[in-house]
C-alpha cells in the first residue's frame, strides 16, 4: 500500500488571506500606513500589539489610531478603510482552488479549520457564507488574544479540534507566521507559495512547499488517521 506524506493527520488548518481568500492589492494595514504616513512595518507592529488581539469596532480603532499618531482629522478616512475591510471579511472572495480542495478534504472526513491574524474590527458578525459547510470553525486572533507565529495561536486550534500537534497540518502562505509558527508548535506544515512553478517540494522532514491547493489532497491519505485507543480500550 502506498504511504502518503502525512499519514497521521486528522485535522487541517488553513490561513485565510493569501491562502484561501484573495487579498486586496493593497492590504488594510498598508492602507492604514499610507493614511498615517508611517511605514508598513510600523503599522504591522502597532496592529499586532493591540488591534489583532481584541475585538473592537472600526470606529473605535480609527479613533485609537488617530489619537496615537496625533492625526485627529484622519478618524473619518481610517473608519472608511476599516469598515470596508469588515465588509470584505463578511463576503470573502475565495481562490478558485480553495473550495474544490476543501470539499474533497471534507468528503474524506478531515476536520477543517482556519486560523487568521485578523484585526478585531474585521471579524464578521456571523460566519461568512463562503465558509459554511467547508470549515468546522474560523479562529480569529482577536478572539484568542494570540497571533501567529505564537504558540498560543496554534494551541487554540488544538483545543477547538481536540487534536494534538502530531495529528494537525497547517497550510499557509507566510514562511514566518504560518510555516515557522506551526513547525515550532510541532505540527506538520505546508507552505503555499502561489508564485512557485512546478510540483510540490519537500523543504524539511515535516514541511512541503506547494504552489496550489489542488495538490494538497494528493499528499494526504484517503481519510484521517484513526483516533488512538484509550488505555481501557487497549487493555480489552
Amino acid at each position: 500500500m502506498r504511504r502518503t506524506l502525512w499519514e497521521g493527520v486528522r485535522g487541517i488548518c488553513f490561513d485565510l488571506g493569501g491562502t484561501l481568500v484573495r487579498p486586496e492589492s493593497e492590504p488594510t494595514t498598508g492602507q492604514v500606513a499610507q493614511l498615517l504616513g508611517i511605514s508598513l512595518e510600523e503599522a504591522r507592529a502597532v496592529m499586532e500589539q493591540g488591534a489583532k488581539r481584541r475585538r473592537i469596532t472600526p470606529e473605535d480603532l480609527a479613533r485609537d489610531l488617530a489619537a496615537a499618531f496625533r492625526r485627529p482629522a484622519l478618524v473619518g478616512p481610517l473608519t472608511h478603510v476599516l469598515e470596508r475591510a469588515r465588509q470584505r471579511a463578511a463576503e470573502p472572495e475565495l481562490f478558485p482552488d480553495a473550495k474544490p480542495a476543501l470539499n474533497l478534504l471534507r468528503e474524506r472526513g478531515f476536520a477543517l479549520f482556519a486560523l487568521t491574524n485578523s484585526l478585531g474590527s474585521s471579524i464578521p458578525a456571523e460566519p461568512p457564507q463562503a465558509f459554511r459547510n467547508l470549515l468546522d470553525r474560523v479562529i480569529y486572533s482577536a478572539e484568542t488574544g494570540a497571533v501567529k507565529p505564537e504558540r498560543e495561536a496554534f494551541a487554540a486550534v488544538e483545543h477547538a479540534s481536540g487534536l494534538g500537534p502530531d495529528h494537525l497540518l497547517h497550510v499557509g502562505d507566510s514562511p514566518r507566521a504560518d510555516v515557522a509558527g506551526a513547525a515550532a508548535a510541532g505540527w506538520y506544515t505546508a507552505w503555499l507559495d502561489r508564485r512557485m512553478a512546478g510540483g510540490p517540494l519537500m523543504t524539511s522532514a515535516r514541511t512541503v512547499r506547494l504552489h496550489t491547493l489542488t495538490t494538497l489532497p494528493l499528499l494526504l491519505p484517503a481519510g484521517p488517521a484513526p483516533a488512538p485507543a484509550t488505555t481501557s480500550e487497549a487493555s480489552r
